[in-house]
């Protein structure tokens, strides 16, 4: 781990703020004290993992071509002597998931609808590109004030990214990774059904249902599904209806139908991420 007053680029380490199964952040500061930024540093546990260096690679790369004013924006990224990669970014403390631990009962359908647009904003940027986010999340949403009322988001974590294989994208090719077709990309209570069957071919459609499943939490106060083993929770996403009685009368009819609507068992069936944020428009 790096220690206080270490230098990366033109940062000095101040503090460690997290440990996380894959990367350390820590609190760094400009040479002159005017900037506050995050160091992401992949653990060096996983620096002889090619898949995992080429995906913590590949998200600078995706953050560093596309800017967005609700997608976290890469300041630097590079390689420490001792070979880990890491990423600058822009500092923001606080996300959605300590939020929601503060909050009684849920979100009040106007902060609900605002914040959910802004994640969908960013979303329709990433579909335009043939990219699917695949791991939507509260932890991965960024915010840059503790007033919900009018925070703004910032989505991150583009580390499980999948790349649209198309000739029109090509300026956004990136290294290979592998997304075995057997294995499990993304997080469960968020997982939409094709996610647990093939997640491989997951596309837009699986962050619209991500999305679907955050908007409930945030309206509801709770997941839309629960479950200690996770055959138990896959057979409630594939089979389950979601429990939209738990969304109460404080929410516009339109908003809960817009929730039911995102979180259909068949990709097909749900409105491009695109819709979403229009719907969500007329709420907010």
């Amino acid at each position: 781990m790096l220690a206080p007053g270490a230098r990366v680029e033109s940062y000095e380490v101040v503090s460690l703020v997290d440990i996380g199964a894959m990367c350390h952040v820590y609190e760094a500061r400009s040479e002159d004290g005017a900037r506050t930024v995050a160091l992401k540093v992949l653990h060096e546990a996983w620096c002889a993992d090619e898949t995992i260096v080429a995906r913590f690679v590949n998200e600078a790369s995706l953050l560093r071509r596309i800017q967005h004013p609700h997608i976290v924006p890469l300041l630097a990224s590079g390689t420490l002597p001792a070979g880990t990669p890491y990423m600058v970014l822009e500092w923001l403390p606080s996300n959605l998931a300590r939020a929601l631990a503060d909050a009684e009962g849920g979100l009040l359908p106007r902060v609900a609808a605002r914040l959910a647009s802004q994640i969908g904003a960013a979303l329709v940027v990433l579909h335009s590109h043939g990219i699917v986010h695949r791991d939507l999340k509260p932890d991965n949403v960024l915010l840059d004030g503790g007033d919900l009322a009018g925070a703004r988001v910032r989505l991150a974590d583009l580390g499980l990214a999948k790349i649209r294989a198309d000739p029109r994208s090509q300026e956004l090719a990136l290294g290979h990774v592998s997304t075995g077709g057997s294995a499990l990309l993304g997080t469960w209570d968020y997982m939409a059904p094709e996610q647990w069957i093939k997640p491989k071919d997951a596309g837009p459609p699986a962050d619209v249902y991500a999305l679907g499943v955050l908007l409930f939490q945030m309206l509801a106060g709770r997941l839309p599904f629960v479950a200690e083993q996770p055959k138990h929770l896959m057979a409630l996403h594939l089979f389950e209806s979601p429990p939209m009685q738990r969304i109460d009368e404080r929410t516009p009819p339109a908003l809960r139908a817009l929730v039911g609507r995102m979180l259909g068992k068949v990709p097909g069936a749900r409105p491009t991420m695109r819709e979403v944020v229009g719907d969500l428009g007329s709420v907010v």
